[in-house]
């Protein structure tokens, strides 16, 4: 195992999303950071310079799920690569490494080292949504880790300057997307809807932010839904941002002695729970700080 880190809707619609993203202002005075353009072209121009700054991120971060069929809490290594490279070991109370997620260039591989079984198959959203219990894709994940929310494909609709924030209103079809930039074209908070309701809709919001080289970087990330309900934080512990990645990280050949589950057969069992609870180890026992 590699060694880790150190370090178009209807117009009332988009209305309600657009005060949603302004609500924080209360009623302070509707000042913008003046780095920020109140062109919605120019300003999504904006955030896809700033987000595109960050390519790569790896470090150790405590990762908190709350869904239907998943629920707990972990550590776990991470490293993910622009566009669609994602390397993931969830350890255990003692510090083990439980299981390594890898997708890249299409391809998934989950390692249940308590059951010492390989699985394998396509990088589909079912398959991630052993991180994310949401229909997300390999390169939507890693835009989340690398601290930027991934952005709808359409319209730049609207510019609405907040109180230290512009919210920007993006458009395509039924479905919609509420941005609030602050300073340095960082997304802090990203609202995305489907007109009636739906799969797909999400809450992302971004705290706990740091200066680095490449723009403002948050160590807090919460995701929530609520169709399916899934609730999910990351918190950065250690972060490293654009490091150079071993290629090998998103390589997983099978260890030895592992047992094969090829994921795109249509008999095979459903991968496990990355979030499955561990039992402490009792007081008294090895391993156990009393």
């Amino acid at each position: 195992m590699p060694t880790r880190a150190r370090i178009a809707l209807a117009p009332s619609r988009l209305a309600a999303l657009a005060l949603a993203a302004l609500a924080t202002a209360g009623c302070r005075p509707r000042v913008p950071p003046p780095d920020l353009s109140l062109d919605p072209a120019a300003l999504l121009a904006q955030v896809q310079a700033a987000q595109g700054r960050v390519r790569a991120v790896r470090g150790e971060a405590r990762v908190a799920v709350d869904a239907q069929g998943q629920s707990g809490t972990v550590s776990q290594f991470v490293a993910a690569e622009v566009p669609d490279r994602l390397h993931l070991e969830t350890l255990d109370f003692f510090g083990n490494v439980a299981a390594v997620l890898v997708a890249a260039d299409g391809r998934f591989s989950l390692y249940d080292a308590r059951s010492k079984v390989l699985y394998r198959g396509e990088a589909t959203p079912e398959n991630l949504a052993r991180l994310v219990p949401l229909p997300l894709t390999a390169g939507e994940l890693v835009r989340i880790l690398c601290g930027g929310a991934p952005l709808l494909d359409g319209r730049p609709a609207a510019a609405e300057p907040g109180a230290g924030h512009v919210a920007l209103t993006l458009e395509a079809g039924p479905w919609a997307q509420v941005l609030r930039i602050g300073r340095g074209a960082a997304v802090e908070r990203s609202w995305r809807t489907v007109e009636g309701g739906g799969p797909g809709e999400y809450d992302l919001a971004f705290g706990a932010f740091s200066p680095a080289s490449e723009g403002r970087f948050p160590s807090e990330v919460k995701l929530r839904s609520e169709r399916p309900r899934v609730r999910l934080e990351l918190r950065w512990r250690e972060v490293e941002v654009n490091p150079a990645l071993d290629p090998g990280l998103f390589r997983l050949d099978p260890p030895r002695g592992a047992r094969v589950v090829e994921l795109d057969e249509r008999s095979a069992p459903p991968p496990p729970d990355l979030f499955r609870a561990e039992p402490a180890p009792a007081p008294g026992s090895p391993g156990r700080a009393d």
